[in-house]
């Protein structure tokens, strides 16, 4: 069948609010990465697809088509996590994941973080660790050597997908988050063992739980949401967790008491842009207190839950140790000056 009825296809199914099965998904996707559908064309694609709203299968088979055309990384780690939101959350918050992935390697837990700019944010995880001197389009034998010598590496997702070149400004022209948002996450080119994924909404938080459970690579998972509509474990009050362990999902709950952490609206962490997000992390490194240090330790507790299944107190306790030793700030430096090649 010609790729460009198949397009079609699926966009009139989508738009008849009828879902796509796996292949079909797949195909669509495929079709966009490979530059074989137009502007108008995509842009109908997504726009169908986020009115209708997106089906485990349809996110599955836009994971197959994204990793069947990615640019592996061989992190020679079989203990590494991932930390990352979907955005779209639209708190316009700190960048939480990539400062929790900060201090979760001062704690000597490996991250591999798949990342990308603001697609639908205030600040992107590439934006922020520019701001904090990181660069983020390193060579991979420069990423394999941040990650051996300091057990954290950032892996730019343009270079790994070079697909999403095509498709990346039709994202940033459409007025909310889109599968692309929902799927990169599960898209991670070192296929980590361990993820924290953040979803804003519990339809999509479960989707992406089912697409976990079916990834032969993952070990343990969790999609975290917080009631308040936040991509990341929240402090504002309780957090929705998906639990992915042995291609199982339990559903769990957690409040902040459970991290021995104040109640704290999320509010207190919105940023303008990315130089304001990159301050607000400093100066939590720093041992300054306030909101944006308690939600960037609980939200390593939770990763270092995920990899070891430490207790969230006895995992605040660690990393708070991290920050207030200097080990995190130290860390970032010295991350920052190996991404530049620097021994």
């Amino acid at each position: 069948m010609d790729p460009n009825d198949s397009f079609s296809t699926a966009i009139e199914t989508l738009a008849s609010s009828r879902p796509l099965s796996t292949k079909q998904a797949r195909i669509a996707v495929a079709a966009i990465l490979d530059g074989l559908a137009g502007e108008v064309e995509t842009s109908a694609f997504l726009t169908a697809l986020h009115v209708k709203g997106e089906t485990g299968e349809e996110l599955l088979g836009a994971v197959e088509a994204i990793r069947e055309r990615m640019i592996p990384f061989d992190s020679g780690r079989s203990d590494a996590i991932d930390t990352c939101g979907t955005g779209g959350d639209r708190a316009a918050t700190v960048n939480i994941s990539t400062g929790a992935a900060v201090i979760l390697a001062a704690c000597g837990v490996p991250v591999v973080k798949h990342g990308n700019r603001a697609a639908s944010s205030t600040s992107g995880s590439s934006d922020v660790l520019t701001e904090l001197g990181v660069a983020v389009e390193a060579e991979p034998a420069v990423l394999r050597a941040a990650l051996d010598e300091l057990g954290v590496a950032f892996l730019f997702a343009p270079r790994f997908h070079p697909g999403m070149k095509a498709v990346a400004p039709i994202r940033r022209r459409l007025p909310f988050r889109t599968v692309f948002n929902l799927v990169g996450p599960l898209c991670n080119p070192a296929s980590p063992a361990f993820q924290l994924v953040g979803a804003p909404r519990p339809e999509h938080a479960r989707r992406m739980a089912e697409v976990l459970a079916k990834t032969a690579t993952i070990r343990r998972a969790a999609v975290v949401r917080g009631e308040d509509g936040l991509d990341e474990v929240t402090l504002a009050g309780p957090t929705e967790v998906l639990l992915v362990d042995g291609g199982r999902i339990e559903p769990l709950a957690w409040s902040p008491a459970d991290f021995g952490l104040p109640e704290t609206p999320a509010t207190d962490l919105r940023v303008e842009g990315p130089s304001e997000s990159a301050r607000l992390l400093r100066e939590a490194f720093r041992g300054e207190p306030g909101p944006v240090r308690s939600y960037l330790l609980a939200n390593a507790a939770a990763a270092i839950w995920v990899v070891e299944g430490t207790s969230l107190p006895a995992a605040v306790e660690r990393a708070a140790l991290a920050i207030d030793s200097g080990d995190a700030a130290g860390l970032l430096e010295r991350w920052a000056a190996r991404s530049h090649g620097a021994p």
